[in-house]
């Protein structure tokens, strides 16, 4: 990658960096209506969307504008106690670790707008494979690709991790090797099921089933 082009990435990694800093201050506003979740349909492999707070978040999805609204995303790993986590990654600029990462299920949600949350799971394959893999990749640490390319496999972001799995693993470029694809391409029906996980609370009730 040239020099100069190297350099402007780091500069506004570094101005994303500042604007977390500042978000984080910010207290997070609260929804209009009252939504939950529950983990019953969840199943290991299964992909989670979602937007976060802060300006960051609000960067991404005006950057990618593919009318998602979705800034970031995690593949579902359940632990031998039935706990459910979520295998993503994050640039160190805005993490306390640099890369593939794992936190809770109530971590993760507990830093999304819930009416943002979507998830999907992959119709071809096995969703263990996929959460094998993902571990596999969060034990050898792979760091974050902060140059976002989709050739190097040796670096992922959050779009990278399960387009890359799933290419290894079953043989299928979900991306239609878009050099730059977007969160849209886990709604496309030929490789993928939604899976129901959050509702409107009908009643109002702001309650979640864990």
């Amino acid at each position: 990658m040239d020099g100069r082009i190297q350099i402007e990435i780091n500069h506004l990694l570094i101005i994303l960096f500042l604007l977390f800093l500042v978000g984080s201050c910010v207290p997070k506003p609260k929804t209009t209506d009252f939504f939950c979740y529950k983990t019953d349909s969840l199943q290991a492999g299964d992909i989670i969307l979602r937007k976060s707070y802060g300006m960051i978040s609000d960067i991404i999805v005006n950057q990618l504008n593919d009318g998602t609204n979705i800034s970031h995303c995690g593949i579902i790993s359940i632990d031998p106690k039935g706990n459910f986590n979520v295998i993503h990654t994050l640039s160190k600029l805005v993490s306390y670790a640099d890369g593939v990462q794992t936190c809770s299920l109530i971590d993760f949600m507990n830093e999304s707008r819930i009416e943002t949350v979507k998830v999907f799971r992959f119709r071809s394959g096995d969703g263990k494979t996929i959460e094998h893999k993902a571990k596999y990749y969060l034990h050898q640490k792979i760091s974050f690709d902060n140059e976002f390319n989709m050739n190097d496999s040796t670096k992922f972001n959050c779009l990278e991790l399960p387009i890359h799995i799933i290419k290894i693993e079953f043989g299928k470029d979900i991306s239609n090797a878009n050099a730059k694809p977007n969160f849209s391409i886990f709604q496309n029906p030929k490789f993928f099921d939604k899976i129901i996980f959050v509702e409107k609370n009908k009643k109002k009730l702001s309650q979640t089933y864990l």
